[in-house]
């Protein structure tokens, strides 16, 4: 079902008209919406079920962060924790062992750990409490897109995982910002969607549209 998936990049890309908005049940679910196509898109057109999971649960996770509070924030951290989950298996689950095995492989895995360390080290004295959660969210992220890495070398999926990572990034640095009186960068904002989206949106063309 091509077609739902056409939707859904509409969607996605058409979100940037809440923006700006309040928080609030319309923009939670024009928020929501471009994931839960996605996965109805991928149901429809056989996709592996870990996909289908990956885009269910990253569309819960919309939901939750679409709305202030510690309780959302840990439910959305769960849900995209699971999401990333769901994809490092998809991922090791087409492992090019060759592949895998050789310098490329190794050179990107070490380089994907070395920033996802030094991210985590520059975040670490404030998060507070939410430093083991952010460790271990952190350390899922790092693994999801070297299992991506371990399929071998395919553009799309690649550029997909590394802006999904990317946007969590830019997510993590709005969310913990360095001091009470920093204000939030309106760009980054358009950033973590719009890096997050297309993201999700290349993962699901890795193996939708072939």
């Amino acid at each position: 079902m091509h077609f739902v998936y056409g939707i859904a990049i509409l969607a996605g890309l058409g979100y940037g008209f809440f923006l700006e908005r309040e928080q609030g049940l319309v923009r939670a679910l024009a928020k929501t919406l471009p994931l839960v196509l996605l996965a109805i898109a991928a149901w429809l057109m056989d996709a592996p079920w870990l996909l289908v999971a990956g885009f269910a649960l990253s569309a819960l996770g919309d939901w939750c962060l679409a709305f202030a509070g510690e309780k959302f924030f840990l439910a959305g951290l769960i849900s995209f924790l699971l999401a990333h989950l769901a994809y490092a298996r998809l991922f090791f689950l087409g492992q090019d062992q060759v592949w895998s095995a050789g310098p490329y492989f190794l050179a990107g895995a070490v380089i994907v750990f070395a920033v996802a360390l030094g991210v985590f080290r520059r975040l670490r004295d404030r998060l507070g409490p939410m430093k083991w959660p952010v460790a271990i969210y952190t350390s899922v992220i790092a693994a999801m897109m070297v299992s991506a890495l371990a399929r071998g070398p395919d553009p799309v999926l690649l550029s997909g995982v590394a802006l999904f990572m990317a946007s969590d990034i830019a997510l993590a640095f709005e969310t913990f910002p360095p001091g009470t009186g920093a204000k939030p960068m309106r760009w980054r904002r358009w950033f973590i969607w719009y890096a997050y989206f297309i993201g999700q949106a290349l993962i699901g063309a890795a193996y939708l549209l072939r």
